[in-house]
């Protein structure tokens, strides 16, 4: 029978955890100053949907929730503010991390606008699916800034809404302190799958601006130790 650890490093040596499914983001009322100002209205409209949300979580769980929230105080802090977060990190002994969208998957009350991030297969408006992409990834760039060597964002590309939009947000995001992959919508819904040649110009940016390594993968690299982050709804 074969050593089941051959191979595999035993020794007292220190090695380095990277985290490979993190998550952040800001309240949904705080991603207003980085949405266009033409679409404050509609963002409004989404708010109430968000609250109306909420408050059927309350009323169907409120002591489950107040007591999620109550235990998980610092963690929801951490999905927005670096300092907390970085303690977090330490706290758990992790080195390094691969970033998503939604820092609260109970609630949702801290996803992008629009719903753009784990569930942006739903959107069906282009200019909605952009916008919302486009305001977290502004604040994105801002939150990974704050820590490079350990931040690995994933950005928001819609690419089903538009193969040229999404080729500028990726030569745009190219570069950018901590920004090192991209997360793109599960549904397709009546536009070309994922292995069509109409996306090629998308893979192709990504990896002249290294952020992808394959389709329809996003890869993060932190610490030299390259980890792929799977398309997710």
């Amino acid at each position: 029978m074969p050593n089941p650890v051959e191979g595999i490093d035993q020794s007292n040596s220190p090695y380095v955890i990277v985290s490979s499914d993190t998550h952040a983001g800001l309240f949904v009322e705080d991603y207003r100053e980085y949405l266009e100002s033409s679409l404050h209205g509609e963002f409004d409209e989404w708010l109430a949907t968000r609250h109306e949300h909420r408050a059927m979580v309350e009323e169907m769980n409120g002591e489950y929730l107040e007591q999620w929230e109550r235990e998980n105080e610092i963690g929801l802090a951490g999905a927005y503010d670096p300092a907390v977060r970085d303690k977090t990190l330490d706290a758990d002994g992790i080195a390094g991390e691969v970033i998503f969208a939604d820092g609260d998957a109970v609630t949702g009350m801290e996803s992008p606008p629009f719903g753009a991030g784990l569930t942006a297969g739903m959107i069906t408006d282009p200019k909605l699916a952009w916008a919302g992409a486009r305001a977290y990834n502004r604040w994105l760039e801002e939150f990974c800034a704050t820590n490079p060597p350990r931040r690995a964002g994933v950005a928001l590309v819609p690419i089903t809404h538009g193969v040229d939009e999404a080729v500028k947000e990726i030569e745009a995001l190219s570069g950018k302190p901590g920004i090192k992959g991209i997360m793109i919508p599960t549904m397709w819904h009546d536009h070309p799958s994922y292995g069509h040649d109409s996306y090629d110009p998308v893979w192709a940016a990504c990896a002249k601006g290294g952020l992808v390594d394959k389709r329809p993968y996003s890869v993060a690299d932190v610490g030299g130790a390259a980890i792929e982050a799977t398309v997710v709804e």
